[in-house]
């Protein structure tokens, strides 16, 4: 699974996956299948980014290609995050025809400060004073008493 940046799949769907499927293959990989499975909203912010496109692709390849796979997935400017995991048998649902999807209708990044969590430094409290945090009455003296 592969977590793609919206930004580089608004410019093209198909360059940018034959390009994640060119990284594998580059390592030896042979990619079964490689298909879009959404677009959304992530929980927390990864490079900038508020919403992302995942790709799962079913590959075959090589153990000792995987480190090689996982590093070019990591320093890859394309993909924000991936996950390689080990699976027994490709569902027969990933071999189905990939749906058609517009690439104009991927929401606009959410910028950070539309966030509804994030509170303007205008509204915080302004009668919060350095007499309300309560001083140490004890310090720990060095020896631990």
């Amino acid at each position: 699974m592969c977590l793609l940046d919206n930004r580089e799949v608004r410019k093209g769907w198909q360059p940018l996956k034959d390009s994640v499927a060119a990284l594998f293959n580059k390592h030896g990989a042979q990619v079964l299948s490689a298909r879009r499975w959404d677009e959304r909203r992530l929980a927390y912010p990864i490079k900038g980014q508020q919403r992302a496109t995942f790709m799962l692709a079913y590959l075959k390849a090589d153990t000792q290609a995987l480190s090689a796979i996982r590093r070019d997935l990591q320093f890859s400017d394309t993909v924000l995050r991936s996950q390689i995991l080990n699976c027994e048998e490709v569902p027969p649902s990933a071999y189905e025809p990939e749906a058609e999807f517009d690439i104009n209708a991927i929401p606009v990044d959410d910028s950070p400060m539309a966030s509804s969590n994030v509170v303007p430094a205008e509204e915080i409290a302004e009668d919060v004073a350095v007499a309300d945090i309560a001083p140490m009455d004890d310090p720990v003296k060095e020896d631990g008493q």
